[in-house]
């Protein structure tokens, strides 16, 4: 009998990952690894979201971008941190907290970023 309760408890947490869909089409955003060269900045963004999966976090935010007034294609999360629910019994035991600049880039799919020591790469 533990032995199916502990089976059942198992599937029920790994079922919670991938909750948070895409939604106004947040899939078409381009996440960037660093600073973007020849962008326009458009604002700061930050989200707190309380989900099992930092995928999802991230995912959250993507659709908290699409339902700005001001729309970017692209962004780049600067810091990331996760803090615990307090009195939480059922759900998740922490929140996660992404802060993200969002720019306008005239080719999304093809931005140089300054990374690391002033490197210039191609995000995909």
């Amino acid at each position: 009998m533990k032995k199916i309760l502990t089976l059942f408890v198992l599937f029920g947490l790994t079922a919670c990952g991938g909750l948070i869909k895409n939604e106004n089409g947040s899939q078409y955003l381009v996440k960037l690894d660093a600073e973007p060269i020849g962008c326009t900045f458009l604002y700061k963004l930050e989200t707190e979201v309380s989900v099992y999966d930092a995928e999802d976090a991230r995912r959250y935010m993507e659709n908290r971008i699409v339902d700005q007034a001001r729309v970017g294609n692209a962004y780049w999360i600067t810091s990331m941190r996760t803090k615990p629910n307090e009195w939480v019994v059922f759900g998740p035991e922490r929140s996660f907290v992404l802060v993200s600049n969002v720019y306008d880039c005239p080719n999304p799919r093809a931005v140089r970023t300054a990374n690391g020591g002033g490197a210039i790469t191609v995000s995909e």
